[in-house]
């Protein structure tokens, strides 16, 4: 079993090509994205796993009181803006 061939390995040319096709960066595009790159880091601004979505029952239970307040400010802006009579 220590005799095993290896199917379609390369030859020495074709090793060869394929080595010198790959592209080369330059060094001064190195350096040009090196200086466009920003440090930065991130920061968590609201963690979705402690608000109101916490399962889906909730998540339903929210969204539902959330439509039917959305329905009811929209109806109460359509009367304020009727023309007294």
């Amino acid at each position: 079993m220590s005799d095993e061939k290896v199917m379609g390995a390369m030859s020495p040319q074709r090793e060869w090509i394929r080595e010198n096709m790959k592209p080369k960066t330059s060094p001064k595009t190195l350096e040009i994205q090196a200086a466009k790159q920003v440090q930065s880091q991130a920061s968590v601004v609201w963690d979705s796993s402690q608000g109101e979505y916490r399962n889906g029952k909730n998540r339903r239970k929210y969204k539902m009181e959330r439509l039917a307040q959305k329905k009811s400010d929209a109806r109460q802006k359509r009367l304020d803006k009727r023309l007294p009579f």
